[in-house]
């Protein structure tokens, strides 16, 4: 208890010295679409007045208008700065832009029903739009926009119009609305008025504007972060691991801040609410460069779908359990390494020979044999590794069997695939000993959990040059650990745990990420690989609608007294 309290009081010192990282208390008032228009010099505007408490940002993200074209055409009446009552002018976005059509004529009924053949929704590209993001949000397949196109590249243009098929062979309108994929269909107000309007058959390909601007958005120089965990500080019972996780937080961001970058952090504890759309509807985070969440399992669906729509990258940092939600939401990225990544890892650093390498799995007896001995298994069979299964009790009887499956000719390879500690002790301690005599050359692996265990003598893995294939290692020898570990403990004056290690990694490879590829920063990782002090990266797909899997393991082996790290 007395270092949650020391924890809190220097994050309640470090944040009265760093506003930037404190949790934004101003809300602005809601925005709604304003039924007044206006049309000036041939262009057409919402004419909108502004209520006490809203912002510019606010009413333009309201509108999908661009804040700096709204700025210059509202310059006078922004002189003095923005006051309640002012009208200003918004660009009314593609509906008056594209003339010679019949998009005038469509009213908002019609654009609940299901088309009719030879119509589709004419969508402007966005920055942050890829072809993936346009399929998934009008829920059509990228070869059906690309034929409707005409195009034979995915590759976008910012500005340029592409036509969205909603009707015809193989398409399926959406079932509430063709123009936005929130909860409400009863009005096309907002950023997807600007997107997509109804149109005709006819190609208004040439005549559609184009924007001679970069496909992203080159980093700012500032990192909008948005943070989101259950620190439970608002009833006074702080999380001792979050509250680790959090210090190493603001350890990377000072570290960020001293390279040059500016930071503009929002800390959200959700612990204060009952459910993600509590926060939502008190707090906008569509306009942060990426989020860090930890979520209860009934949250993840609604917050990932939250942060798909609003492209925005979410970092889920510490739960294995939620891996399955990275499979549905393209804009999750998942850091912890399941049991079966860490099982195929280890399969992979086998660099299986068939005329070098015998490999033996040992498990115990019984059916119950465990998450990690199925994973293995499948990593085997997906590799193409022939195996021998040797199952084992405790003491001389196991360790006959697998006596038994030896080859004195090649290099015999020991998985032991328990995680009973009792079990594993025992299997670790006989494939020590077998990889002390001469006559068999033996490595032998094991999972992280077994690794972990006290009643295994670390001298029984020199045995057995046992290799690990970890989620997470900390090797104290290395000076960058060393010189964290000195600032942690003059800082918070306590020891950092994983989670202050993980807190600092994830934030540094997040930040310098964003840095490197700006908005693009969700597919940019996918080629940017990093070691941590803790934690490795490498990030991939596991297919098309996915979000982001972290594929690298920390890897040891215990060799001639010594343990190397290989990364």
């Amino acid at each position: 208890m007395k270092r949650i309290c020391a924890i809190v009081f220097t994050l309640m010192l470090l944040l009265a010295a760093c506003p930037a990282a404190v949790a934004q208390q101003f809300i602005p008032a809601p925005v709604e679409i304003s039924s007044k228009t206006a049309t000036v010099d041939g262009k057409l505007y919402y004419e909108h007045t502004v209520e006490g408490r809203q912002t510019l940002y606010s009413i333009c993200k309201a509108y999908g208008a661009d804040l700096d074209e709204v700025t210059a055409i509202n310059s006078d009446k922004l002189a003095q700065g923005l006051k309640a009552g002012c009208v200003l002018l918004i660009p009314h976005g593609g509906v008056a832009e594209v003339s010679g059509s019949d998009i005038d004529s469509v009213d908002e009924e019609s654009l609940q029903q299901t088309e009719e053949s030879g119509k589709y929704l004419l969508h402007r590209v966005k920055w942050y739009d890829s072809m993936l993001m346009l399929a998934l949000k009008y829920k059509v397949t990228q070869e059906q926009i690309m034929t409707l196109n005409g195009m034979t590249s995915k590759t976008l243009v910012v500005g340029q119009y592409i036509k969205i098929p909603v009707s015809g062979a193989d398409v399926t309108a959406p079932d509430n609305t063709i123009l936005d994929d929130t909860e409400d269909d009863s009005a096309t107000s907002g950023e997807d008025a600007e997107d997509a309007s109804l149109v005709t058959g006819e190609d208004l390909s040439d005549e559609s504007p184009k924007e001679d601007v970069l496909p992203f958005i080159p980093f700012s120089g500032t990192a909008r972060i948005a943070l989101l965990l259950p620190i439970g500080a608002s009833n006074g019972e702080a999380s001792d691991n979050f509250l680790d996780f959090y210090s190493g937080i603001l350890m990377a961001l000072d570290q960020v801040k001293s390279s040059g970058i500016n930071v503009n952090l929002k800390v959200i504890d959700i612990a204060a609410y009952d459910s993600f759309e509590d926060i939502t509807d008190t707090a906008a985070l569509d306009h942060y460069d990426f989020a860090i969440g930890h979520f209860p399992a009934e949250w993840i669906d609604a917050a990932a779908d939250y942060f798909d729509n609003c492209r925005i990258p979410l970092i889920s940092p510490m739960d294995q359990k939620l891996e399955q939600a990275a499979y549905r939401h393209p804009y999750l990225i998942n850091i912890p390494l399941s049991s079966a990544t860490q099982a195929m890892r280890l399969a992979e650093s086998i660099g299986f020979d068939p005329f070098e390498d015998n490999v033996i799995v040992l498990c115990e007896n019984g059916e119950d044999t465990g998450q990690f001995h199925a994973d293995v298994l499948a990593s085997l069979d997906n590799l193409q590794i022939p195996y021998s299964i040797a199952r084992s009790g405790i003491g001389r009887e196991g360790s006959a069997h697998v006596g038994s499956l030896l080859k004195n000719n090649k290099h015999n390879h020991i998985i032991i695939t328990s995680e009973k500690e009792s079990l594993a002790s025992d299997a670790v301690r006989n494939t020590g000993l077998l990889g002390r005599e001469d006559t068999y050359r033996v490595t032998g692996y094991a999972s992280q959990k077994v690794r972990r265990f006290d009643s295994i003598d670390p001298e029984s893995f020199q045995g057995m040059n046992a290799h690990f294939c970890l989620g997470y290692y900390v090797d104290y020898q290395d000076e960058n650990v060393r010189s964290f570990v000195r600032s942690y403990r003059a800082l918070y004056n306590a020891e950092p745990g994983p989670y202050a290690f993980q807190g600092f990694d994830i934030v540094l490879y997040a930040v310098n990420a964003l840095e490197k590829f700006g908005s693009d920063m969700i597919n940019g990782i996918a080629g940017y690989p990093e070691h941590g002090l803790q934690l490795n990266f490498r990030f991939d797909r596991r297919s098309d609608l996915s979000g982001m899997f972290n594929e690298a393991t920390r890897n040891l082996i215990y060799r001639d007294g010594d343990v190397i790290l290989c990364n």
